[in-house]
């Protein structure tokens, strides 16, 4: 081991955590390390090797004026205190660069997004640049890596202006020439930023869809009494057991759509798509968030079809309600909720086919409840239950009963 570089590295630790970098040296707690706890084998007598250059360590870094110490009568040495009026020849000693400079640095990084005409995007430059402000560590374990927050902002930016459904491995070689470097090494961090700073309630390994960004091309699945016109073709979708799946980009070319059944039925689960099969009513899996292309095609739907009653069939928690909320506020459409009440949930948690709330249940009930004025009843009973449910639990039920 470097005992030179690494006494030197705890000491500028230990003086960084104590923010010495904003204090005036006389205000300044001693900084020390204790030599005999932090190398153990200091004190081996079978070790007599690791005792001399210990000690040659310490004795060159006093002649350098960097620490400050002195031997017992055996010849070793107890604690080791940083000479603060020399932290500048510390740094330079183990090649390590001070925090004001690397927030400095990060400063300049962060100057080269402030100005994008992206909400999210500045909101996550406006915060970050207090914190470096004030010389703290940027969150999401990036720190004062300049280089890592480039490449996440870099990917921010790309992904925040992302007009139409891209995939994830065709986004990392444009972003780096490796098709697996986003997912390697930036996935989760973006992730959790996008969670934190997107206003719209999205789960987390929900929300690159979100934007866009897609693991593979998704499919709208449609089944039921319902005709799609194409330029050349017309397609009787009731003729086909258990419906067809369009890509977005045939979504785009449909002329017309002509519903036959009462009812239209979004699903929020590909499970409960398969499992259903009212003869009246026509079933529509979105295949993850409903973006911009699938929107158009729900409202299309209704346009053409106001006669029909739509409504929504999804998961009994707290997300289950604000992806309905979102589809009718980003559609227009008034989507009512279908098997999502009090007795639903309550079949269920008699049934013992449930999951226990998270703490981020929880807290988002609590947050949104305003918005979920609608829903009152069934929240209350699942708090007052700890449950929540799942919509493939309605034939999991049948398969017990």
């Amino acid at each position: 081991m470097d005992y030179i570089k690494d006494i030197l590295n705890r000491l500028i630790d230990m003086y960084e955590r104590r923010e010495g970098f904003k204090k005036e040296p006389s205000s300044l707690r001693v900084i020390q390390a204790d030599i005999k706890k932090t190398y153990p084998e200091y004190v081996d007598r079978y070790n007599h090797n690791v005792y001399k250059y210990i000690n040659t360590a310490i004795e060159k870094l006093i002649n350098e004026n960097l620490i400050e110490s002195k031997a017992d009568e055996s010849g070793k040495y107890e604690k080791v205190k940083l000479n603060v009026e020399s932290i500048a020849e510390c740094y330079k000693r183990v090649k390590r660069i001070d925090i004001p400079q690397r927030c400095e640095k990060i400063k300049e990084v962060l100057d080269l997004f402030k100005d994008k005409n992206l909400p999210v995007l500045c909101g996550i430059v406006s915060d970050w640049s207090k914190l470096i402000s004030n010389y703290k560590k940027l969150p999401y374990d990036i720190k004062y890596d300049k280089e890592r927050l480039f490449n996440i902002l870099k990917i921010l930016e790309a992904i925040l202006g992302l007009g139409r459904e891209s995939y994830i491995r065709n986004f990392s070689t444009a972003m780096f020439n490796d098709s697996k470097r986003f997912q390697r090494e930036f996935k989760s961090t973006v992730e959790s930023i996008l969670f934190d700073y997107t206003d719209e309630v999205v789960e987390k390994d929900k929300i690159l869809e979100y934007y866009n960004l897609y693991e593979n091309p998704t499919y709208v699945y449609i089944k039921g009494d319902i005709v799609i016109k194409f330029e050349d073709s017309l397609i009787h979708v009731r003729e086909i057991n258990g419906g067809i799946a369009l890509s977005n980009s045939a979504l785009e070319k449909i002329k017309e759509i002509k519903v036959i059944a009462k009812s239209v039925i979004t699903v929020e689960n590909l499970t409960t798509y398969h499992d259903e099969d009212e003869k009246d009513s026509v079933y529509i899996y979105l295949g993850g968030y409903h973006n911009k292309s699938k929107r158009v095609i729900l409202k299309k739907i209704y346009d053409e079809n106001k006669h029909c009653e739509y409504l929504h069939e999804g998961d009994i928690d707290v997300y289950g309600f604000l992806i309905l909320e979102n589809l009718r506020e980003k559609t227009g459409i008034p989507f009512r909720p279908l098997n999502m009440g009090v007795d639903t949930v309550k079949r269920f948690f008699d049934a013992k086919i449930y999951k226990e709330l998270t703490a981020s249940d929880i807290n988002m009930i609590e947050k949104k409840k305003e918005k979920l004025g609608e829903y009152k009843q069934v929240l209350e009973f699942m708090l007052l239950h700890n449950c929540k449910v799942e919509q493939e639990s309605i034939r999991a039920v049948e398969i017990l009963n």
